[in-house]
């Protein structure tokens, strides 16, 4: 009996034991995801700026109706590549006519960084 006992706690220990590995395992993450390194230097620069324009942090220009279908083609194709919990909560066509070209330039390298998209 007591031979019968030690084995029972041995397993045990050995079932305790592979259940913490295991949860540490699966608990440290390291899959899905995530944004990229934010840039550094002037990229770091462009990157924030595309990211003032996504978040709405900053005012924009009036429309200007000369550059609104191209941008608008633009800003859709962007809005396409976000992931769809983003799309419920941005609207980037109704930017369409009322960015700079920096500004543009700026919101397509914020999304090619955050969602780690390629664009071009």
């Amino acid at each position: 009996m007591n031979k019968l006992l030690k084995i029972y706690i041995w397993l045990l220990l050995i079932f305790f034991t592979l259940n913490f590995l295991t949860i540490s395992i699966v608990a440290s993450g390291g899959s899905g995801g995530g944004i990229s390194q934010i840039p550094q230097g002037k990229d770091r620069e462009k990157y924030h700026l595309g990211k003032a324009v996504y978040n709405s942090e900053i005012t924009l220009g009036s429309v200007s109706s000369s550059v609104e279908k191209l941008q608008l083609d633009k800003l859709e194709f962007l809005q396409g590549s976000i992931p769809n919990t983003e799309k419920r909560r941005v609207n980037l066509p109704e930017l369409a006519g009322k960015l700079s070209n920096e500004q543009l330039e700026a919101l397509e390298y914020f999304i090619s960084i955050r969602f780690n998209v390629k664009l071009k």
